[in-house]
């Protein structure tokens, strides 16, 4: 499931790139130290190589917070609420990324998304495994399964181009609609 999940958010956002500060976090884990969007944005001049590596990080660090912000496994209210706060903090650091490579060429897109797709790929399997056991013992409750579902998708939100396709309401409550 991984790889299908995986492959379809690359393919997807390579496909359509072919057609075409404030609350920035860090991770809360140690092992996947993400660059914030506030550093990113006051680098000199990014390379498409470099911010596609940094959209792959700060992907990756979603998986180790959300295993960690579940792993006393809250009450699903409790779970809901930290989880939209959570995906939230990350929804504005992906955008930041977003804007960056919106400005950019089509070539470049492409470029953005490939190192994208290679960090999607390299997701460690037992952590993947650990993010879909909690999908699985909040299951039962709907709206939490859902959001953590979002999780796996959340890199939409760097491409402008994708997030208006799958998520239109979204684009337009983020102002890229």
């Amino acid at each position: 499931m991984k790889s299908t999940a995986a492959a379809a958010l690359a393919l997807a956002m390579v496909g359509l790139s072919a057609c075409s500060g404030d609350g920035a976090i860090t991770s809360t884990t140690q092992s996947s130290p993400a660059t914030t969007a506030e550093e990113t944005t006051s680098a000199a001049a990014i390379t498409p190589s470099e911010l596609g590596d940094q959209i792959g990080t700060l992907y990756l660090a979603v998986y180790p917070d959300v295993i960690t912000l579940l792993a006393d496994r809250p009450d699903a209210a409790t779970a809901a609420t930290e989880l939209a706060t959570l995906k939230e903090r990350y929804v504005q650091q992906f955008l930041a990324f977003g804007h960056q490579r919106e400005a950019m060429s089509g070539a470049d897109r492409a470029t953005v998304d490939a190192r994208v797709l290679l960090a999607v790929n390299s997701l460690p399997d037992d952590t993947y495994d650990a993010y879909r056991q909690a999908w699985t013992d909040y299951s039962s409750d709907t709206a939490v399964a859902e959001l953590l579902a979002s999780f796996n998708i959340i890199g939409q939100y760097a491409n402008f181009d994708l997030l208006r396709e799958q998520a239109p309401e979204e684009a337009a409550r983020l102002g890229v609609g």
